[in-house]
């Protein structure tokens, strides 16, 4: 091979015959080799490595132009031999001669610094995966919305390209100890209890460090996490593992709220399946009273760590060392969050003249049958809809006609 760049065929494998320059007969082969990737990049290197560790330093060095060091690399992805099958490379003995090592990094143009992408947008709809990986931990009070918060967290990322899981603590509880605990299993003087809370906490960790090592990009994890100590257990293992965490800690001050959350969402749960509803209530009231010992709210003594409080359904907002594009993206989507159903009734116009003409397009008004409907309209609205209803039209003349006799507010 005359020249240290190489280059790749449509599926990225290098063909082992353009390895012989044109007088090496099978008899004298060159020496094994290796060939490393970044983006459309593809360099060879002799097969004399010990360890992944002299792997990432070597690569780091082939292409020092993009200032990763080892520790700032992203992982290596490698095709299984016999698979053919791209995987994370986590084993030295998943190298092989011949094989591609790749660095998975975007391509984000001009001006691309490579150090610093969690800064960069690419395409639409998805951005750049952080150096970092990325971790948001609930914190609060049972019935506080935690779980309600995770989930649509998830699906907004998701819905912008993102791969995000939910690791729910409570769901490993249920499933590896059972769902029928009652109040005195949360009570904090419980021993046992205790313990097997904190098993499945951090077999949930565990699973969510495991995920985000594998490929996945945002993690979500689903607990109480009210203790101090908690928090710093679980800050302590994401620094190891390279992640970045977001704290997000849900508080309600109104007993009314929680009591019509406790009732909408908890008598439904697999802890209480079969129980009468009033004991239900009764037992998870208690639940709460467990919890309430030892609760530790995010504040002062934690002010270099990054979080989001988000208080009584989202009427204050406190938000302390959030960095970095994808934390700020959720905390503004956080902040215009509705935690409990808002109905959105949906109506077409009434009959515009152009609709009587059997035309399409330009903006005409209401034919008489049109502003008949408008009026009927009206009348229903007044009779079957609440009063703090905001009324939102097109620009166009059939539609504010058709919303004329509807008396509230109105956003056009």
């Amino acid at each position: 091979f005359p020249m240290d760049v190489a280059a790749a065929d449509s599926d990225g494998e290098v063909d082992q015959s353009l390895l012989d320059s044109p007088g090496t007969t099978h008899a004298k082969r060159a020496p094994l080799v290796i060939f490393f990737k970044l983006r459309d990049t593809i360099k060879k290197v002799p097969f004399d490595f010990e360890d992944l560790k002299e792997v990432r330093k070597t690569f780091c060095e082939k292409f020092s132009q993009s200032k990763f060091d080892v520790d700032t690399l992203p992982p290596l992805y490698i095709k299984d031999k016999g698979s053919k099958i791209q995987h994370e490379l986590e084993d030295f003995k998943d190298v092989y001669p011949y094989c591609i090592i790749e660095a998975r990094v975007p391509n984000l143009g001009e001006g691309d610094t490579t150090n610093d992408l969690d800064r960069n947008e690419v395409g639409f709809g998805y951005y750049a995966f952080q150096r970092r990986k990325l971790a948001f931990i609930t914190v609060g009070l049972p019935a506080r919305g935690k779980s309600y918060i995770s989930r649509k967290i998830a699906r907004y990322l998701k819905w912008v390209g993102v791969n995000t899981v939910v690791f729910n603590v409570g769901n490993y509880r249920r499933e590896r100890i059972g769902a029928s605990q009652t109040h005195d299993f949360f009570d904090p003087s419980n021993e046992m209890g205790n313990r097997a809370r904190l098993h499945m906490a951090i077999a949930a960790l565990d699973d969510m460090l495991n995920w985000l090592n594998k490929g996945g990009n945002v993690a979500i994890y689903d607990a109480t996490n009210t203790t101090r100590e908690r928090r710093a257990m679980l800050e302590k293992r994401c620094n190891r593992e390279n992640v970045q965490i977001v704290f997000v800690e849900s508080i309600c001050n109104d007993p009314a709220i929680v009591e019509r959350n406790v009732k909408e969402t908890k008598l439904s749960s697999p802890d209480y399946k079969g129980l009468a509803a009033d004991s239900a209530v009764e037992d998870f009231r208690r639940r709460i009273k467990e919890y309430e010992k030892v609760y530790q709210p995010l504040g002062e003594q934690e002010a270099d760590i990054s979080y989001v409080k988000l208080i009584d359904v989202g009427k204050q907002i406190i938000i302390n060392n959030i960095e970095s594009y994808l934390p700020s993206r959720v905390v503004h989507f956080l902040m215009n969050l509705h935690v409990h159903p808002r109905p959105i009734w949906m109506t077409r116009h009434g009959q515009s003249e152009y609709n009587s003409q059997d035309l399409l397009g330009r903006d005409s008004g209401l034919t008489a049958k049109g502003d008949e409907y408008a009026h009927e309209l009206g009348d229903w609205v007044l009779t079957h809809l609440p009063d703090n209803l905001t009324v939102w039209t097109s620009s166009l003349e059939r539609s504010i006609q058709t919303a004329q006799y509807i008396n509230h507010p109105r956003v056009k």
